[in-house]
């Protein structure tokens, strides 16, 4: 049985990269579709794909549009942002839109290929969940149903509109559909990534987070040369504080 390919729109106004990771995307068996602005990455995305791969400066773009337009309606496709740009700002304003991934230009293959995995899988997920409550809604629909017949024909003294081995024929198919939607959502679940917080500053090690480790630093050795001059109990539980905030900022 033949599987279809799972449809990437890479959307980047730089065209080397578009070129070279539709290449790379397409020998790890995607199919590849490419938009040079956020105007047409918006028209591609009417025609339909799984996972969309977008910087986040290029023409149409400059604000985030169009990961706010992917959010309003497109709410579950995945989208993994890649820009040779980062900030502080665009990264925050990224993961609040829900994005998969924040990777930062070059982007070592093997990365890429994880971040695309990790969308994929969890809009396989979002499927199968919406897939089972329907399937559930169905079930409840034919008890519902059943409950009313009987219900009807006792008081009545009339025969069941269709007979009990009917009602649970019909019910049993939609159980065992059911059943088989958990059983791939367990299955996905087990494969996919723990999603960890993210710490962006961090991430990014931003310039703003070396000024902020720079003046703790200073501050730490301004209190070693003065300790002898001021016994303060407070200033020396300040010194260890920044002292043990300094190491965690470097784990």
């Amino acid at each position: 049985m033949m599987t279809m390919q799972r449809r990437i729109l890479i959307a980047d106004d730089e065209e080397a990269f578009r070129e070279t990771t539709a290449a790379l995307l397409a020998e790890a068996g995607y199919a590849c579709s490419s938009a040079r602005d956020a105007v047409e990455a918006e028209r591609l995305l009417e025609k339909g794909v799984d996972l969309l791969l977008t910087d986040v400066r290029m023409p149409g773009n400059s604000q985030l549009e169009l990961l706010e337009t992917v959010s309003r309606r497109h709410p579950d496709l995945p989208v993994v942002v890649v820009t040779g740009y980062p900030t502080v700002g665009t990264a925050i304003e990224s993961f609040r839109l829900a994005i998969v991934d924040y990777l930062i230009k070059p982007v070592d293959l093997d990365e890429l290929k994880g971040a695309v995995e990790r969308g994929l899988r969890r809009r396989m997920m979002t499927r199968t969940v919406k897939e089972a409550a329907t399937e559930t809604a169905k079930v409840a629909s034919i008890f519902d149903q059943l409950g009313r017949s009987i219900h009807q024909s006792a008081r009545h003294g009339e025969h069941l509109e269709w007979s009990m081995q009917e009602y649970m024929a019909q019910a049993m198919g939609h159980i065992a559909h059911l059943s088989a939607l958990i059983g791939r959502t367990m299955e996905v679940s087990r494969t996919s990534y723990p999603q960890e917080p993210t710490d962006i500053c961090a991430f990014m090690k931003c310039p703003r987070l070396e000024r902020y480790e720079a003046a703790i630093e200073e501050a730490v050795e301004v209190m070693e040369r003065t300790r002898s001059s001021f016994k303060s109990k407070e200033i020396g539980a300040l010194r260890q504080r920044l002292e043990a905030l300094l190491r965690e900022g470097r784990r």
